[in-house]
Order: structure tokens, then C-alpha cells, then sequence
């Protein structure tokens, strides 16, 4: 029975939390009642788990972090800088349908605040600035470009294919291979040879 109502619990938070991050989006602004009446729940039942407006605007965004750090898990990005177009591949496919969480971090002021929270968002690149020195090492992006610019470069790549995506602009199926190619246009090794490594 404990198990049975842990999970139902568990279900229910989740629920909320994807009905907030949702009325969020839409509403940077939305209360606490507006959240309670789209998730078809009183407001009490809310503020039981969230009491303050605050609370649940980190939660929303500790979710988001841990549907993104699941994501990076399962994109595989510890790989030899040979194989990083892959894992970089792999990890648009992942990334791309949480384009309304990153949204939600972006678009939320308060939520730098938060110590615990910033504190997670500061270290969150560090797999990818990883992946970038590897495939600049093996000669696949540029060396001379700096990896907090490619970063920065992929993660504004992956955000306007979600927004394209959600546009009708392009096919999901197709947002890994232009993200890539996009981003090598700009940070890929010139053809006819291997950049210089500082």
C-alpha cells in the first residue's frame, strides 16, 4: 500500500510539474491559482506540496535539470573525439523535445536566486565543453575556436530547432543533421586539412 501511494504521489507531482512548466511558458507571470486550475486541481493541493510560488518555480526547474542531465546520460558523450558528431547527434535527438524546459530556464529571473539551482546550471555544459576538446583534438572542430563558444553556439542551435519544430518550420526527424551541419559550418575543420592545436 506504502508503495502504491509513494507512486501515486509521485504521479501526481509530476503531473503538476508539467502543467506548470506548461501555463509558465505561455504566462511567465501565472499564479498559483492559474497552475492549480489547468492542472484541474484546488489550490490548496498545491500549495501543499509548493507553498510559495517561489518553491514551485524551482521545482519546475530542478525537473527540467533532470530530464536534461538524463538526456546527456543517455546521449553517450564520454566517446573519443572521433565519434563526437555522433554523440552530438544523439544528444540533439534527446534534447530537442525538452525545448519548453529550456525555455523555462531561460525565461525565469528569480531562478538565479537560488544557490542549489544556480549551482547545477553553472556545471551543467561540462560534458559537452568535454565532448568539444576531445573532437577538437581529433581535428574534427576547429582548435582556434573556444569551447565556451562552441558550446553556447550548439546550445542557441538546438533552442531555435526546437523553436522551428514547434513552428511546423522542420521535421523533428531532420533537426539532428542541420543542428550538426550548422554547427560545423561555422567551428567544423576547413576542408583540405586538420586545423592547428594551440
Amino acid at each position: 500500500m506504502i508503495g502504491h501511494e509513494g507512486s501515486r504521489a509521485s504521479r501526481i507531482r509530476q503531473s503538476i510539474l508539467d502543467v506548470a512548466t506548461e501555463v509558465l511558458i505561455a504566462d511567465p507571470s501565472a499564479s498559483m491559482a492559474d497552475i492549480a486550475a489547468a492542472a484541474g486541481l484546488g489550490r490548496t493541493t498545491i500549495t501543499k506540496r509548493y507553498p510559495t510560488r517561489q518553491a514551485m518555480l524551482v521545482a519546475v526547474a530542478h525537473d527540467a535539470m533532470d530530464r536534461l542531465d538524463k538526456a546527456y546520460v543517455e546521449a553517450h558523450l564520454d566517446v573519443p573525439g572521433e565519434q563526437a558528431l555522433e554523440a552530438l547527434r544523439r544528444l540533439v535527438t534527446l534534447v530537442i523535445p525538452l525545448g519548453p524546459r529550456i525555455q523555462f530556464l531561460v525565461c525565469q529571473p528569480s531562478l538565479e536566486l537560488d544557490e542549489g539551482l544556480t549551482a547545477r546550471v553553472q556545471t551543467f555544459d561540462a560534458p559537452v565543453e568535454l565532448l568539444f576538446r576531445a573532437g577538437q583534438q581529433a581535428g574534427i572542430f576547429r582548435a582556434e575556436a573556444p569551447v565556451w563558444w562552441a558550446v553556447l553556439t550548439f546550445n542557441s542551435l538546438v533552442y531555435s530547432a526546437w523553436e522551428a519544430i514547434t513552428q511546423g518550420r522542420l521535421a523533428p526527424l531532420d533537426a539532428p543533421d542541420l543542428v550538426v551541419m550548422t554547427l560545423l559550418g561555422g567551428i567544423g575543420t576547413p576542408p583540405g586539412g586538420h586545423s592547428k592545436s594551440h
